[in-house]
């Protein structure tokens, strides 16, 4: 058995309520975790783990004895709850701000934010309450959609410092994938598939599905194009109509014009190639003039298919095949131009034998 001061300490140091573990300055998301991230195999926390480190810090911030039983209620009763909602909600019990957007984000009618709350960024708490709020606040934005302002919740944590670090690496996944940041997505994936024991099955599929698609992206292609259009439709779905969807909305229209431009340019490489390879010039004669060429310069005097006496006189099984051929190769009028022209000639026969 370990001995009970030195498991208080480490206690109180993963809490990060022992003095030497805390900030001395403010926290800023730009110097990044306060711990850096574990290497090899994680393991999934078990409840009892979990009860024990949430209870050591309302140990530690001497709640009062009715939010003791609450929270012993919470733990004990709401066994369809998951290890983070139970976390988050029994710190709720101890933090009115935080209790607050806890209820709001569970409500769909709220209006959805725009940034981290404060309370994640309060040195005064210690990293286990911040970590595992943020957590929920993130996955609670992953829910609405709102991936940008998820994944900069949980760029402030690391997954050593929540309850559920299998739901920081796919909810992280899930964010990277829909921003579309292929290297980090894919990164997030590895861990979550390699480095996490005992993930979630569906984690694990839907994982394992992300990262099959993703090793496929190329960029600038039409499948990038596509995958832009659809951030900035759910952008525009979740009221972000701001400059940054402004920008990515040009970007779409650049790459979109600079594929059009290219195609055409190819399609004039096409035309203009010949087999004499030789420029083509798009000015006029100077003067009038015979142009030479191979031939005679003579036209053979045969009866041209204007003549009434012989059009139309196609077999029936031909003149279809040739309409069908017509249909398939031009658009529907250029069809009915060319029926209307060949009965308007065909109905001379009436009139020569009269």
């Amino acid at each position: 058995m370990r001995h009970p001061r030195r498991l208080l300490m480490t206690t109180l140091a993963t809490l990060g309520l022992f003095p030497f573990a805390v900030s001395a300055g403010p926290w800023d998301p730009a110097d990044g975790p306060a711990t850096p991230p574990t290497l090899g195999t994680m393991a999934p926390m078990n409840v009892e783990k979990a009860k024990q480190l949430t209870f050591a810090w309302l140990n530690a911030v001497k709640a009062d004895p009715q939010v003791m039983q609450t929270a012993e209620a919470l733990w004990t009763n709401a066994t369809s709850a998951t290890l983070l909602d139970r976390t988050a909600f029994t710190i709720g019990l101890v933090l009115p701000e935080a209790k607050k957007w806890l209820i709001d984000l569970k409500d769909p009618r709220t209006i959805s934010p725009t940034a981290a709350p404060d309370i994640l960024k309060d040195v005064r708490q210690p990293m286990f309450v911040r970590a595992n709020l943020a957590l929920y606040f993130a996955k609670t934005l992953v829910d609405r959609r709102l991936y940008e302002e998820a994944l900069e919740s949980l760029q402030m944590i690391q997954p050593e410092q929540v309850v559920d670090p299998a739901s920081y690496y796919f909810y992280r996944s899930v964010c990277e994938n829909k921003l579309r940041r292929k290297d980090e997505g894919l990164a997030s994936l590895h861990r979550l598939l390699t480095s996490v024991s005992d993930v979630p099955e569906r984690y694990r599929v839907i994982g394992s599905l992300m990262q099959e698609e993703m090793n496929q992206w190329a960029d600038k292609d039409l499948n990038d194009i596509a995958r832009r259009m659809q951030e900035i439709e759910g952008r525009l779905d979740v009221g972000r109509a701001g400059p940054k969807t402004q920008a990515r909305q040009k970007e779409v229209i650049d790459l979109l014009d600079k594929m059009i431009e290219d195609l055409e340019s190819q399609c004039q490489q096409c035309q203009g190639g010949g087999s004499n390879n030789q420029p083509k010039s798009n000015m006029p004669l100077q003067d009038s003039k015979i142009m030479g060429g191979a031939g005679e310069g003579k036209v053979e005097n045969k009866k041209l298919v204007k003549d009434n006496k012989v059009w139309g006189q196609m077999p029936e099984k031909e003149k279809i095949k040739a309409l069908e051929t017509l249909s398939r190769q031009y658009p529907p009028h250029f069809r009915e131009a060319i029926e209307g022209y060949t009965k308007k000639i065909a109905g001379g026969k009436e009139e020569d034998r009269k």
